[in-house]
């Protein structure tokens, strides 16, 4: 494969301050000041002298006030850190409600389903206006939608209600004030959907039972404090750019392995036995004996790893003219989620990636053409586009088809590379991350009007769920 961006210097500008101190006479002040020179009696104007300060800044007193100033901003961070870091505490709650506004739907039961992310985002976006307003407002985090299921009256919705709060304070004391608070916003009658009071639960809930039902729901990043990670925080990029910064950071990606020869391809976790990839990373070796893949941000050492138990590759896959460039590779033991690792959304057909679409690329590959493996996971922001100007004469020249996406920049320098092969290219809908492309080719890395190839993954979603039951 490919992916090369040229280095990037940073020039740093060292900047020397240097002082000199002059004996002025009343003469020289008035210079400075006039061009008709002016004469004075010294009677009137007695000369003056002018003496140098002498010096406050010897080594011993400099070193005195340099720990000073040192042991200053260390107490100040450590009282910051004290009240901002130890005395904030998660707090995760589980809430059910009933809303009559609303008819149940059958693909409600899908969570990957447009239904079912459409109306998970309604709900979503209420909870957000009732807990960030002023009387309640800045220690809600985030809530996730997690089931929707009928009732004779409407639907009945299941989410988890995520808060910050000081230590000091219980959860039970806390639940009153989020029932108080969405009391308060049933009573005003803004909201658009229709919710019982009387059908409203607040049970509070640990981390683990959080991640747990978290672990219903697809594409969705945490951090080590099992604290959502926004889109925002991803915006560097692979090629000769910064590292991955944490753990979870893109909890689905996969380094698979041939034993005794090291990293070859990246794959995406689809479920906790299911990893999607490339059909080319197969070429030369296809018995799955001899497959591993890892799990983590670093080859060595791995998160998590295990053994892959069966390989299936694209009955119509062309290596000549890399159509259909999409395999599935199955674990022999299932991996457990954690914030370190977590499946991807698989997309249907209703997502539709606009041209200068934001999506990411990530993986272990190389960072200049045909360079070496990274043991560090890097990423990418590129953008996705359009199929016209891909299949241009001076880009492609008609070589893209309808299963592949294309992705990056014309001007080039930001790309995919050797060993990013079969890793992910990802949307965010809302915190929610799907996986939309898999890394399968291009010309060289990096180069101008030649941006990276992916196989479009929502092409293929029924041959998965053929495979898989996905």
């Amino acid at each position: 494969m490919k992916f090369l961006e040229e280095n990037t210097g940073e020039k740093l500008l060292d900047i020397c301050l240097g002082s000199e101190v002059f004996e002025m006479t009343p003469w020289s002040w008035q210079m400075m000041w006039q061009l008709t020179p002016v004469e004075f009696s010294e009677a009137e104007y007695p000369r003056i002298e002018y003496h140098r300060r002498q010096q406050f800044w010897d080594p011993i007193r400099l070193a005195l006030f340099t720990l000073a100033i040192a042991a200053i901003i260390g107490i100040a961070i450590g009282i910051v850190t004290h009240f901002v870091v130890e005395d904030d505490k998660s707090f995760y709650y589980l809430a059910s409600f009933k809303v009559s506004n609303i008819k149940y739907k059958e693909n409600y039961a899908v969570r990957s389903s447009r239904e079912f992310t459409e109306r998970s985002h309604q709900i979503e976006r209420m909870m957000s206006k009732i807990f960030r307003r002023p009387s309640g407002g800045g220690r809600f985090v985030k809530s996730h939608v997690i089931k929707i299921s009928p009732d004779e009256k409407g639907v009945n919705v299941l989410m988890v209600l995520m808060f910050r709060y000081p230590s000091t304070d219980s959860a039970e004391r806390i639940k009153k004030k989020i029932e108080r608070i969405l009391y308060q916003s049933l009573k005003i009658k803004q909201l658009p959907l229709t919710i019982y009071k009387s059908s409203f639960s607040l049970t509070p809930i640990n981390s683990k039972k959080m991640r747990d039902l978290l672990n219903n729901r697809c594409g969705i990043r945490m951090t080590s404090s099992n604290m959502p990670l926004p889109a925002s925080s991803s915006m560097e990029r692979i090629v000769n750019g910064r590292e991955t910064a944490m753990e979870g950071e893109w909890p689905w990606q996969a380094s698979l392995q041939l034993i005794g020869s090291g990293h070859q391809c990246g794959a995406s976790l689809i479920s906790n036995t299911w990893l999607l990839t490339a059909a080319h990373c197969f070429r030369k070796n296809k018995n799955s004996s001899q497959w591993i893949a890892t799990f983590g941000t670093t080859i060595t050492p791995p998160a998590v790893r295990r053994r892959v138990g069966k390989i299936i590759l694209h009955e119509e896959y062309h290596k000549i003219t890399n159509e259909n460039d999409i395999a599935l590779a199955q674990l022999t033991t299932r991996v457990e989620f954690s914030n370190i690792v977590q499946r991807v959304c698989l997309p249907d057909s209703y997502i539709k990636l606009p041209p200068k679409t934001s999506v990411f690329v990530t993986g272990f590959g190389s960072i200049v053409d045909d360079g070496p493996t990274q043991n560090k996971l890097r990423q990418a922001r590129v953008e996705t586009i359009s199929t016209d100007v891909c299949n241009r004469k001076d880009v492609y020249d008609g070589l893209i088809t309808p299963g592949m996406l294309c992705a990056g920049f014309m001007e080039g320098k930001i790309d995919a590379c050797k060993g990013d092969s079969g890793g992910p290219l990802v949307y965010d809908n809302h915190d929610i991350w799907y996986i939309v492309g898999i890394v399968s080719w291009g010309q060289s890395c990096a180069l101008p009007k030649k941006p990276g190839v992916y196989t479009r993954v929502a092409t293929y979603r029924d041959w998965i769920a053929s495979k898989t039951g996905i």
